[in-house]
């Protein structure tokens, strides 16, 4: 746009409301005289101005048509994304619950095998100490047994030492000597 055209206009237009200000009579004349500079001035805007003053519009125009596209498709994304979100959410509810429920079975499985490992365990235990007391007993009987053989044994001795004279039992001493040395020649 060629700059020299206008500054002429736009100097004589402000020398031509200047008197016309400074007669300061108002009314019709300054109306009318005000109308014409604005029409100047808009004759002058479009004439020089209107190309550059268009390029300018229409570039922002395509501006905020671009701006208006870039927010469709961006509020297209987020509404399709907002959507996955929405259904993952609903997913993830139902996801939840299927694990709380898989914990409470897996659970009440490990309860099952945890009670029946102690029921087996209190069992081996019990048959352990049956085992023991069994063998306790069996121990006591035979020490009890052979302390009735032994008292046995001392009372048949003490009964025979009683019985039995001092000849007597040279007699059976001879006896049993004799019949060791039969024992070992034959």
């Amino acid at each position: 746009m060629s700059r020299a055209p206008i500054i002429p206009l736009v100097a004589a237009a402000l020398l031509l409301s200047a008197p016309a200000h400074a007669a300061g009579d108002g009314g019709w004349g300054l109306i009318i005289f005000q109308a014409i500079n604005l029409a100047i001035l808009v004759f002058l805007l479009v004439k020089y101005g209107g190309k550059p003053l268009n390029r300018a519009i229409k570039a922002k125009a395509e501006r905020v048509e671009k701006d208006i596209a870039e927010a469709g498709r961006l509020h297209a994304e987020a509404s399709a994304m907002l959507a996955e979100y929405e259904e993952k959410l609903a997913g993830l509810d139902a996801r939840t619950e299927e694990l709380i429920e898989q914990y409470r079975r897996d659970g009440e499985a490990e309860k099952a095998r945890l009670i029946a490992a102690a029921e087996a365990e209190a069992e081996r235990i019990r048959q352990d100490a049956e085992r023991s007391a069994k063998n306790e007993i069996d121990r006591a009987r035979s020490r009890l047994e052979a302390e009735v053989v032994d008292l046995a044994i001392e009372a048949a001795e003490q009964a025979v030492r009683e019985r039995l004279g001092p000849a007597e039992h040279r007699r059976l001493t001879a006896d049993y000597l004799g019949r060791l040395e039969e024992t070992l020649r034959g």
